[in-house]
């Protein structure tokens, strides 16, 4: 929604993951995965970009002194951009925030993809060709490729080598809660290697849930989606409420619930709408922020 020929108003939607593994870690820190990213439109950040005149400076507002950093995956998107491009327009930022940070939904990722997509568009012959920009996008997060495609994928690999797939959930509902609690993904990895020295690493059934919907990677036969997340081995023994709601979204009618990312988001597949919406008002009466899609 453009409000003046120099301003427009985007809105960046999330991820949630319905499935993560964590299938290695590199000499560089870096750990590798498997994970089925889909995109949700709510919650969403709302971005106010003002665009000024070429070589202008860039400024970012949003509430928080501590997201106005040039460590802000926005401001990150605009210099990488401008450096390699030399399309530099001036640019202001407003940033009202509606994914919760810590939540595993990606929230900081999103926003950089649509930075990093309307200068893209406004760049004239400058503007980079889809493989550029994501090499691009991948410097600033290994999730910001997603966000430049619009539909699900799996990713392998730090999460940005992208294979978008079709993924059938029609007929369900999901409720998306967010907790207002913050899960470190640093922590998070670093648990997992303790973890992983102890016991193997291998796929637990337990509380998992075959959907009805199908999809396809790479050459490989056409499957059922597993719900799962290896985050959940270390995440849930620290934080017991999580594994709580976890077990509340099934208690309530869920045929599947799975922690998003490292959390603490979480996600509950419902085949019945009315009993989807149930959930949803009964964790918002708790005080826990609840989004409810009928796919």
């Amino acid at each position: 929604m453009n409000t003046s020929p120099d301003t427009i108003t985007l809105r960046a939607g999330c991820k949630v993951n319905l499935y993560l593994e964590i299938t290695g870690r590199l000499d560089n820190g870096y750990h590798t995965l498997k994970t089925l990213f889909y995109p949700l439109p709510t919650p969403h950040d709302t971005l106010t970009l003002t665009f000024g005149k070429q070589g202008g400076e860039f400024t970012l507002s949003a509430g928080d002194p501590e997201l106005e950093s040039d460590s802000n995956t926005i401001a990150k998107a605009w210099k990488v951009f401008t450096e390699q491009t030399g399309f530099a327009p001036g640019l202001s930022v407003k940033l009202d925030k509606g994914i919760p940070m810590g939540a595993g939904l990606g929230g900081g990722s999103a926003d950089a993809a649509a930075v990093l997509r309307e200068l893209n568009t406004r760049a004239g012959d400058k503007a980079l060709p889809p493989d550029q920009l994501n090499e691009l996008a991948a410097s600033i997060g290994a999730d910001v490729p997603f966000f430049l495609l619009d539909g699900p994928a799996w990713a392998e690999g730090i999460g940005e080598e992208l294979h978008p797939v079709n993924v059938d959930l029609q007929g369900l509902s999901l409720v998306l809660i967010c907790p207002p609690m913050h899960v470190s993904s640093a922590w998070a990895y670093h648990a997992w290697d303790k973890l992983k020295t102890k016991r193997p690493h291998r796929v637990e059934n337990t509380l998992g849930f075959l959907t009805c919907a199908q999809t396809e990677f790479k050459n490989s036969p056409r499957s059922r989606i597993l719900l799962h997340n290896s985050f959940e081995d270390v995440v849930f023994p620290k934080h017991h409420k999580l594994l709580r709601y976890k077990e509340k979204l099934l208690a309530q009618g869920a045929c599947g619930a799975v922690l998003s990312g490292s959390g603490a988001s979480l996600l509950g597949l419902f085949r019945d709408s009315r009993i989807a919406e149930a959930a949803r008002i009964e964790f918002k009466k708790q005080g826990i922020p609840a989004h409810l899609h009928c796919l």
